[in-house]
């Protein structure tokens, strides 16, 4: 792939006509890569002799890039051409942070460069030279150079090698076939099939082969590496859409490196969730000794910093920045250990030998406990991070405040997975490892249920049913304080559908809401129902609806059917009943504050021939209400007959009229009043007042001259 000589290709180009069709080809999709050396293209001659995907050399080490690169790109668009961009690795470094400073910035220049897109091929890594590294730290380079694509990218990096280096050089490590990095095998025969280093790829096989150095292919002047595919379209290879939204942090970012003035760190971003592709920034921090305190270094932006003597018995911490497309997201590092004087002795950051594990019952109310696994570099601190996660493993986010070596599953944990990530510190810096994440958590069983009450056991559930079976109460551990006593009793209410008011009580009374709700069940609620609350016995309010079994945050009730039984979940104690819906009680068309009367339109009265006066305006009520409009002055009757308090008055004579509005809204006043002894000018004062069916009460008073 690296500066092939022309003349080399012209003398194996008759070698190369005996290798374009061995067998099994048929099944293989063919291929091409190339670089500046191959000099001008026509594609669309490839594109017709049937080539289906083509490798492009994008940059090498962190000052190359290659000119040809954008304009192989260009001339295969639209030619049913897959495209994929490759790295020549320089490999260097003398110590960890060394490799992995240059390993991070030959990816990022790779990756600036190169821009792989979704439907391209996978990014590959061309492994062809040592740089002097011996295998473990070559391991460790190439390893630092995956790590970073993928977490830019979220795509795992081909890897180009031949059998006899990747055996050489890399001491035929399977890390990388188990890590998922698919291989792009360099082995120039004529068999059937390559050889495979790595017990063959970990028993993955190889992806693509370069099967031979020269092969003369129309369009190009001279021959060109060939390649083929595993299997007839490179379609299943490409890169899937790129995910959207803003960067979540996955894992922490790590410090690399020895602390001590004068010696290189380097930063690793961690991992992230959320949209993708994504690039890093860098922020330094100079913290106390024990990682307190942190305040930014000025003009330390680098992916690497050089500790300072300014730094010596400060610990550093490096903040990241990762920016997607859709937003920013910012994670820290754990602190070093305070950095040591030059000369002084250090060590090498913590590794991990075996990983962490977790034991313990997955169900709620049981204990899991970690055990941080095995490390190498002597760490001094653990730091724990428990995530919960979805039942794929993915989309994990940190549980707040779970950051102890134990964790007690909670209701909020059924049906996800939990993931723990160990963050290990010591002289050298810190790295992370995750325990295998667990399978989905299992609510508690829940014990036969008792008659009207009973005391919160630590660790168990419990359910408590009224005595005339006609609601139960469940919980599962954790959501009621243990030590508190749960009870349940019927008892009916006003305005209610009978045999339906519960009473739930805690004992002693909570002063804040539970952290997960309790779930009461009735037994047998008739359908159409509205579901009401309240605190004090007089005033309900209606419960939300939900679309599912969960009570989402910051909502005290809610009510859902599971198809056949009525659910409540409530995070506080409290009286709840069923009401018939658009009825005198609904609680859903009565205002959670005390009616309020309002005048929606100008007011006009009018002596009418019969020496009658009619009153006509229009009013508003905020809440089903039950109205009443009486004078206030002068007295003169009303008169039912042609008028109307929301509803015509019928006939006959009052001094207060009533009617029952049954929702919230604007309503009619026509009130004719009776004009025998009302004088022209006389004040006349109405009261309107609406008392909702809790009691509470507001009035508007009307006022006119009589005519």
């Amino acid at each position: 792939m690296h500066m092939r000589l022309l003349g080399t290709c012209l003398a194996a180009f008759a070698a190369a006509l005996a290798l374009s069709a061995p067998a099994g080809a048929a099944t293989y999709a063919r291929g091409l890569d190339v670089s500046h050396w191959n000099g001008s293209i026509d594609w669309i001659q490839v594109a017709g002799a049937g080539y289906t995907f083509m490798f492009a050399k994008a940059t090498e080490g962190t000052t190359f890039s290659d000119v040809t690169y954008p304009i192989n790109r260009a001339g295969t668009q639209g030619l049913g051409l897959r495209v994929g961009a490759y790295h020549f690795a320089r490999p260097a470094g003398t110590d960890e942070a060394s490799i992995a400073a240059s390993a991070i910035a030959q990816a990022d220049h790779f990756a600036d460069f190169a821009q792989p897109a979704a439907g391209d091929l996978p990014p590959a890594l061309d492994l062809e030279t040592r740089g002097g590294l011996s295998p473990d730290n070559l391991v460790r380079w190439t390893q630092a150079w995956l790590d970073e694509v993928a977490a830019r990218t979220g795509v795992h990096a081909l890897i180009y090698a031949s059998p006899n280096f990747w055996k050489t050089s890399l001491a035929d490590t399977t890390a990388f076939a188990g890590n998922g990095n698919p291989l792009w095998i360099a082995h120039w025969t004529t068999n059937a099939a390559p050889l495979v280093p790595a017990s063959n790829w970990g028993g993955l096989g190889w992806t693509f082969w370069q099967w031979t150095k020269c092969t003369q292919a129309a369009g190009f002047a001279n021959c060109s590496d060939g390649d083929r595919a595993n299997g007839p379209t490179p379609a299943p290879f490409a890169i899937k859409p790129y995910p959207a939204g803003a960067p979540a942090p996955n894992t922490p970012p790590t410090i690399v490196g020895t602390a001590k003035a004068g010696a290189l760190l380097a930063g690793v971003p961690g991992t992230w969730n959320g949209g993708k592709p994504v690039a890093f920034t860098y922020q330094w921090q100079r913290c106390d000794a024990a990682g307190a305190g942190c305040a930014t270094i000025l003009g330390a932006t680098l992916e690497t910093y050089a500790a300072t003597t300014a730094d010596v018995g400060h610990a550093l911490a490096l903040t990241v920045t990762a920016a997607s497309p859709a937003g920013t997201a910012t994670a820290s590092s754990p602190p070093t250990i305070a950095v040591a004087a030059a000369g002084s002795s250090g060590s090498t950051r913590p590794a991990v030998l075996t990983p962490p594990l977790l034991s313990g019952t997955l169900q709620v109310g049981q204990t899991l406990t970690a055990n941080v696994g095995t490390w190498s570099g002597s760490p001094t601190a653990f730091a724990y991070l428990w995530r919960r996660c979805d039942t794929g493993g993915a989309a994990c986010v940190a549980i707040t405040g779970a950051t102890a070596s134990s964790y007690v599953l909670t209701p909020g944990d059924i049906g996800f997975t939990l993931s723990l990530v160990v963050t290990a510190t010591g002289k050298g810096g810190s790295q992370s490892a995750s325990a295998p994440t667990t399978a989905a958590i299992a609510a508690a069983p829940v014990p036969a249920a008792v008659v009207g009450s009973l005391a919160a056991q630590p660790g168990l559930a419990g359910a408590v049913v009224t005595d005339d079976g006609r609601a139960t109460v469940t919980w599962q551990p954790g959501a009621v304080p243990a030590g508190t006593t749960v009870a349940l009793a019927a008892g009916d209410t006003a305005l209610a559908i009978p045999g339906t008011g519960v009473s739930l009580t805690l004992a002693p009374a909570q002063q804040t809401p539970l952290p997960w709700p309790v779930d009461l069940a009735y037994a047998a609620a008739p359908p159409g129902q509205v579901v009401g609350f309240s605190t004090d016995g007089k005033v309900w309010l209606p419960v939300s609806t939900l679309t599912s079994p969960a009570l989402p945050d910051g909502i005290g009730t809610g009510a859902y059917t599971d198809g056949t039984t009525l659910h409540v979940l409530t995070r506080q104690a409290g009286q709840l009943a069923l009401f018939r819906p658009g009825r005198w009680g609904d609680p859903r068309r009565i205002s959670p504050h005390a009616p309020v009367v309002r005048r929606l339109t100008p007011l006009t009265a009018t002596r009418q021939r019969d020496g009658t006066v009619l009153l006509v305006t229009r009013l508003s009520t905020s809440s089903q209400s039950h109205l009443y409009a009486s004078v206030q002055t002068a007295r003169p009757l009303i008169l039912k007959r042609g008028s109307r308090l929301a509803v015509p008055l019928g006939s006959g004579s009052t001094r207060t009229a009533q009617a029952l509005v049954l929702s919230a809204g604007g309503f009619p006043l026509r009130l004719r009043l009776a004009g025998h002894g009302l004088v022209r000018g006389a004040l006349v004062r109405i009261r309107v007042t609406a008392i909702d069916p809790w009691g509470r009460q507001g009035a508007f008073t009307v006022s006119f001259r009589a005519p």
